[in-house]
């Protein structure tokens, strides 16, 4: 397919870099590809782009590979977890400079879609965009990356405590919540699995909102009606009684 074939005026990409010459670059190039200024976002580390994955939509993030404390790898895992209000299989391509072979074996077991050497070259950022975009999305099943391990302190501390911590004996705790009024943010008391015992979410965990809409939206899949939470309020518990 050409180049033509990805309208880049309607795009909506961000760019994440610790280096504010970096992110102008790509900007400017960005912009030459015939992108509007105000539909290109920048962040300088991992939890700002959470943020502004929160509360803005985009087509394609740009990212850096190595930041701290949240690098890029660490990113694209609690995106593709459905930690964002973007969808789980958002393309997603790297910039690096130098793309090893660990760290391209884990943007594989993530789904990322490509590196760009840096310094990035225009030409070969238009070209990751644009392959990017023609790719075929991953299934959105943000359950299924919990266990890619990306080998950082950030990943041990915020995944690790939840799949690596020793199996408890189950007993019957929390609060039963329908699926349609489960809050996000909720905590599980009792390990969620799906309809053929796959854990999805082990206790402990707190399920985000596309977490929700994922099983919502694709019930046959998971055959999930209902989940058991730590103590909620009795207007919330009475609210869930009645659907």
């Amino acid at each position: 397919m050409s180049v033509a074939t990805v309208d880049f005026s309607r795009m909506r990409i961000l760019v994440v870099d610790d280096q504010t010459l970096v992110r102008s670059l790509i900007s400017q190039a960005l912009q030459t590809m015939g992108m509007r200024s105000d539909a290109i976002f920048q962040t300088a580390d991992g939890t700002a782009s959470m943020r502004l994955l929160d509360i803005r939509m985009v087509d394609l993030v740009l990212c850096d590979v190595q930041m701290a404390p949240m690098n890029g790898m660490d990113l694209l895992k609690e995106l593709r977890c459905g930690h964002t209000m973007n969808p789980s299989n958002l393309p997603f391509v790297f910039l690096s400079g130098h793309a090893d072979r660990s760290n391209v074996v884990l943007a594989s077991q993530l789904h990322a879609d490509g590196f760009v050497v840096k310094p990035p070259k225009p030409a070969d950022v238009e070209k990751a965009i644009v392959a990017a975009m023609q790719r075929k999305r991953p299934e959105i099943d943000p359950f299924s990356y919990y266990g890619v391990a990306t080998g950082t302190e950030y990943d041990r501390k915020v995944f690790g405590r939840l799949f690596d911590a020793p199996a408890l004996p189950e007993a019957p705790s929390g609060t039963a919540v329908s699926l349609l009024t489960v809050k996000a943010g909720a905590v599980l008391a009792q390990d969620l699995f799906s309809k053929n015992g796959h854990l999805l979410l082990p206790r402990g965990a707190a399920i985000s909102a596309n977490q929700i809409t994922v099983l919502r939206d694709f019930s046959d899949r998971y055959g999930v009606l209902r989940l058991f939470v730590e103590e909620i309020s009795e207007a919330e518990a009475e609210s869930s009684r009645e659907h």
